[in-house]
């Protein structure tokens, strides 16, 4: 891992650490209004969605919601370098991982993504959907063979340049408080 990523992940952190809980409840708020609304995440039965840190957009309204509405829910789970979503019918099914992060201990596992939309972690995103993300390489192996529509989600004030590498995978669109770009044209 480079030093300048390590370095932007720190910095990254820090701004995220270091905005109030009343700002962070503000643009997480505007986030989910923003994906909510999105008619291409709207049109879809199946959601991909990790289960936010408190370091991260908030993702856990957005799947309470999803479930409430009767859609299919799965949650990434992490066993060695490779990444599967298992589904899930609350949160409270969710253990904490060795990573520190809460995922499945049983469910089915998606294989089709004809009709899904993946919501994507990421410290930072750039205008073309590249992300800078923990480090571990886990979504970039899974976006390399995933055929559905990828969302990353990202406070504003944290998108800007990313350092991208060959094995980088950017997403199909960014949200943010403000909005979304680049969205690509539905095929």
């Amino acid at each position: 891992m480079s030093e300048d990523k390590k370095l932007l992940r720190r910095e990254l952190v820090a701004l995220r650490r270091a905005m109030s809980e009343n700002v962070r409840k503000e643009l997480d708020e505007r986030i989910y209004n923003n994906l909510a609304e999105n008619g291409r995440v709207r049109s879809c039965g199946t959601f991909l969605v990790y289960a936010s840190s408190p370091d991260e957009v908030d993702t856990r309204r957005f799947i309470n919601a999803l479930l409430a509405g009767g859609k299919t829910v799965a949650v990434p789970k992490c066993t060695g370098k490779d990444m599967a979503f298992l589904t899930v019918k609350s949160l409270g099914s969710l253990t904490r991982s060795s990573f520190g992060v809460d995922e499945p201990t049983d469910g089915t596992e998606i294989t089709e993504f004809r009709d899904t939309v993946c919501v994507v972690p990421g410290l930072r995103f750039d205008r073309n959907g590249y992300r800078l993300g923990w480090g571990g390489g886990f979504y970039d192996r899974f976006l390399a063979r995933y055929s559905g529509y990828s969302v990353g989600i990202c406070y504003e004030c944290c998108c800007g340049d990313v350092p991208a590498d060959t094995y980088d995978v950017p997403v199909d669109a960014v949200i943010t408080e403000n909005g979304i770009f680049p969205e690509k044209p539905m095929l």
